[in-house]
């Protein structure tokens, strides 16, 4: 059987003679992220001629339960040592690759093929790995490191260097605890979160922190600074011969049923996050169709009159459950539920990512995880298909550009007067066109940053979306600008927000969430694909269309809800305790950064229904909590 390794780990190369109980870091190091791995915990010392290495590592078990593939994983001949968190679906292929070259195995674990790949082949193995992963390849001879993080970055790698010690692992806490790198807050990352509600690529908060971006690996050795690599190209050239519409959905459907089967096949109890929408009902109905049994479902839902502020989720999900024959559990959502939980949720989260989704995905995973220990979700499919309300709101600007340009400012004052901040049946709607309204420029890049940016919070950073400028009148005007839209989520809000809080809300209750619309070779496929013949039909139409054919017409015809918290509605509150928590006090950290009388103001213009703010003063309220937790 497959036998990936969901896990924690953590390493600390430093040189000879450390001042520093290097032992004591390194536990310290596993505490601060014991969740991400409860199911085994060791650790590795090795002293070597010019450093000594420490490394330590928590293992979740999804297959091959025994103890033989726990880590650090060691070679026969103790030359080579990996730490590895993930799971490659091409594993039987690169394993059989290997025994034909003559290589045996003592385990049946991706993590002994990933070893011998990388001692075979170096970084050029990476190109080879299909799958979510995170590793450190260390090498005894040369003295040498690798990190390596997936296509995608699924899954987390953090690092830090001082002049005395190099540092990695799965959690930005556990470098932080660690006491061997500073803990200084970044002014600029704070900036750019306060904007697009995470750090910039490669960073965190911390200054002296840094994330490994996606599809990257860096390498390190005693005579040689860091040095960071791509390895893999950014994206496949896109297909200028457009597939005939059978031709397309019959590629597309047989690309995910293979990635459906992929990522089910485990030795645990495997559920199904659905909310009711495109993506995850038919993820749903590609498993009733393989033959699957059943699947456990699970769903948070809010309270039928919180709808306008929440989401329809309680009635969707139901109805896929029933239609698809899944065994559902549904989680009550309610504003105790969030005020009992956000203080471990902020202490699990690692760095804060301004989405209450992470929140609703927190709970859960709280809830699925003590019924299951694998989970599927849909993450994933709106950046490749095109299926967030800003992608085709953006191809409707595009295609109408000279009218709008022309009527920015009448659209402008028109929308100011639209109600978002109190609940009514065009509340969403509205909201959406104020959103839209406010974020028209002349320039295209800048419409698509203000799309989705939070302006009221902080002046949007330089050059977030630098691109050359291309002419209206010019043939590939649109695919140009569609194409920067997507990329830019799929290389920035994905892996930045979406797969962050995957990771983080479901392994704070160690449970692995997968994300089978990432699969290699159906994201390979749709990249392929152009930009503007991904929206030309309306938002996810190819997946629209596969739904359609399992009956699901209620789904796909489903307006765009998104995933969060009611929490605008629980704001009308005057007495909501967590904003006299952590906003109403001046004396919090977070006015360091933002001013209080803006806060303030925000809270302000939401209460009276004037305007929605829900989304700004959730990303301060997380904000100024994290910061409180973890003591700036």
């Amino acid at each position: 059987m497959l036998a990936p390794t969901m896990c924690g780990f953590h390493l600390i190369i430093a040189k000879k003679n450390p001042a520093a109980d290097l032992n004591q870091v390194l536990q310290r190091m596993m505490q601060a992220s014991a969740h991400r791995g409860p199911d085994a915990s060791c650790t590795l010392h090795w002293q070597d001629n010019r450093q000594e290495i420490w490394l330590g590592a928590q293992r979740l078990k999804i297959t091959d339960l025994s103890n033989q593939a726990n880590q650090p994983f060691v070679s026969p001949d103790e030359c080579y040592a990996l730490l590895y968190n993930g799971e490659l679906y091409n594993f039987y292929e690169l394993r059989n690759r290997l025994l034909a070259q003559g290589e045996t195995f003592t385990t049946y674990s991706d993590t002994e093929v990933v070893l011998k790949m990388l001692i075979r082949q170096g970084s050029t193995a990476l190109k080879e790995f299909e799958g979510m992963f995170a590793l450190a390849f260390y090498d005894r001879r040369e003295e040498s490191l690798l990190l390596a993080r997936d296509v995608f970055g699924i899954k987390p790698l953090y690092y830090a260097k001082t002049d005395s010690f190099f540092l990695a692992s799965s959690s930005s806490r556990s470098l932080a605890v660690s006491g061997l790198v500073s803990t200084e807050i970044d002014p600029e990352q704070i900036d750019h979160y306060l904007y697009f509600r995470y750090p910039q690529k490669g960073r965190t908060l911390y200054r002296q922190i840094h994330s490994l971006p996606e599809k990257s690996y860096l390498t390190l050795s005693p005579e040689q600074i860091p040095q960071l690599q791509l390895h893999s190209s950014s994206l496949p050239s896109v297909n200028d011969l457009l597939p005939e519409t059978p031709e397309l959905l019959h590629q597309t459907e047989e690309l995910l049923k293979d990635a459906v089967l992929r990522h089910i096949a485990t030795d645990v109890p495997t559920g199904l996050f659905l909310s009711g929408g495109v993506d995850s009902t038919l993820l749903l109905a590609l498993i009733k169709e393989t033959g699957s049994p059943p699947i456990l479902t699970f769903s948070i839902v809010n309270d039928a009159k919180e709808k306008n502020f929440g989401t329809q989720d309680y009635r969707y999900s139901r109805l896929a459950a029933k239609q698809y024959g899944s065994y559902h559990q549904e989680v009550p959502l309610s504003l105790s539920l969030f005020s009992t939980h956000l203080e471990n949720f902020v202490q699990k989260i690692d760095q804060p990512v301004g989405d209450s989704g992470a929140m609703m995905t927190y709970l859960l995973s709280r809830e699925a995880s003590q019924r299951v220990k694998v989970v599927l979700s849909g993450a994933g499919a709106d950046e490749l298909f095109g299926g967030y309300n800003r992608h085709a709101a953006y191809y409707f600007y595009l295609k109408h550009y000279r009218w709008f340009t022309r009527l920015r400012g009448l659209s402008k004052s028109t929308a100011s007067l639209l109600p978002t901040g109190f609940s009514h049946p065009l509340r969403k709607t509205f909201r959406l066109i104020k959103k839209y309204a406010y974020s028209l420029s002349d320039d295209p890049a800048t419409t698509f940053q203000q799309f989705i940016g939070f302006p009221d919070l902080d002046m949007p950073p330089t050059n977030a979306l630098p691109t050359e400028s291309v002419s209206p009148v010019d043939p590939n005007f649109m695919e140009h600008y569609m194409a920067l839209a997507l990329n830019h989520d799929q290389h920035h809000y994905l892996i930045e927000d979406v797969l962050q809080i995957s990771d983080r809300s479901s392994m704070a209750h160690s449970l692995e969430l997968r994300v089978p619309y990432l699969d290699t070779p159906l994201a390979r496929y749709i990249q392929s694909l152009p930009a503007v013949f991904r929206l030309q039909r309306g938002k996810k139409w190819i997946l629209k269309q596969l739904l359609n054919r399992y009956g699901g017409q209620p789904f796909a015809h489903r307006a765009k809800e998104g995933f969060g918290l009611p929490f605008g509605h629980w704001l009308r509150s005057e007495s909501l305790p967590v904003i006299h928590q952590y906003l109403d006090d001046p004396q919090q950290s977070i006015y360091q950064f933002i001013s209080y009388k803006k806060a303030q103001n925000l809270l302000k213009i939401h209460r009276n229904g004037r305007h929605d703010y829900s989304a700004e003063i959730w990303s301060l309220l997380l904000l100024s909590a994290w910061l409180s937790v973890n003591d700036h």
